[in-house]
């Protein structure tokens, strides 16, 4: 079954940890935002933009989006060295911990934390960790929509809204789900699907979900291939069901292997995808021919 979590701060303490950070608005000004809360086994944009605010202070760890023991390990050595709750959760304390305020011609990890949240707000932005023209007219445009001062500032109080509804709200299991390895499979084999294509669908469904079929998501993302019903591919009820969601995958990546041949199986798959983070899909590679072996050897394939 798949969990589903939200982590809230409620209460006199929500309303200590608010005043003490003063990054909630007066009324008639801004709406309030809340810090998200993120723990391990969390997932989506907010746990990668605090893996890279986490970088910025210096801590070793990927930016893949997925709260595991190498995250919680890193957020625990910091709350330590900051005299914070060692729990390993990403709380306000934490968060008023970890940003640094930025302003054009800044560059690093703090500087793609921000990209990042910008981009769960549709802006589209690269993620460099450059601070340049295009960053700072997306910091305005979103500080011009949360009625805030538009400065192109990135200071706790645009952190906060940036950050705010990034948190976890999908735990996905680590083990990839058995019979949707079957199922993609099936479904792939089914429509003549090469091995360069095969590759990349179960490199986008390890990356994307850990093979699950997850009901939950950034944003509206849904099931293995986190599929979004508002982008058009298909009704949530259709993207969960996973031979649905496969044949749509496979359908899109068999167009795009012909029509570039030279191109690696991550490539295709984020041709399908279009992901803002390319890279992750050939480096799953390794995982994904392993689980490809799983799924024939179950299929007796």
């Amino acid at each position: 079954m798949t969990l589903t979590r939200r982590h809230w701060l409620t209460g006199g303490m929500a309303v200590l940890v608010a005043a003490a950070t003063a990054t909630i608005a007066a009324p008639g000004s801004a709406a309030a935002a809340s810090w998200p809360v993120l723990a391990d086994g969390d997932g989506g944009p907010g746990v990668t933009a605090a893996q890279y605010l986490l970088r910025s202070h210096g801590y070793t760890l990927d930016t893949d989006g997925a709260f595991g023991p190498q995250t919680k390990n890193a957020v625990v050595a910091f709350q330590t060295a900051r005299g914070f709750t060692a729990d390993g959760i990403v709380g306000a304390q934490t968060w008023g911990g970890l940003i640094v305020t930025l302003r054009q011609g800044a560059s690093g990890d703090a500087v793609a934390a921000a990209q990042t949240a910008l981009n769960a707000h549709d802006y589209g932005l690269a993620v460099d960790g450059g601070f340049g023209p295009a960053t700072a007219a997306a910091v305005r445009a979103f500080q011009t929509a949360k009625s805030l001062t538009a400065d192109g500032t990135v200071g706790p109080q645009t952190w906060q809204h940036l950050l705010d509804g990034l948190g976890g709200g999908c735990s996905v299991p680590p083990q990839a789900d058995p019979q949707v390895l079957v199922t993609v499979l099936r479904v792939a084999t089914g429509l003549g699907a090469d091995d360069r294509v095969l590759l990349a669908g179960f490199e986008a469904g390890w990356v994307e979900s850990r093979m699950n079929n997850v009901n939950c998501g950034d944003r509206d993302s849904l099931g293995v291939f986190q599929q979004r019903p508002s982008q058009g591919w298909g009704t949530p009820a259709q993207i969960l069901d996973v031979a649905y969601a496969s044949n749509s995958f496979f359908t899109r990546a068999i167009n795009v292997a012909a029509a570039h041949p030279d191109w690696s199986a991550g490539r295709v798959a984020q041709a399908v995808q279009i992901s803002a983070y390319p890279d992750r899909y050939d480096a799953a590679q390794a995982t994904a021919l392993a689980l490809i072996a799983q799924a024939r050897e179950l299929s007796g394939a």
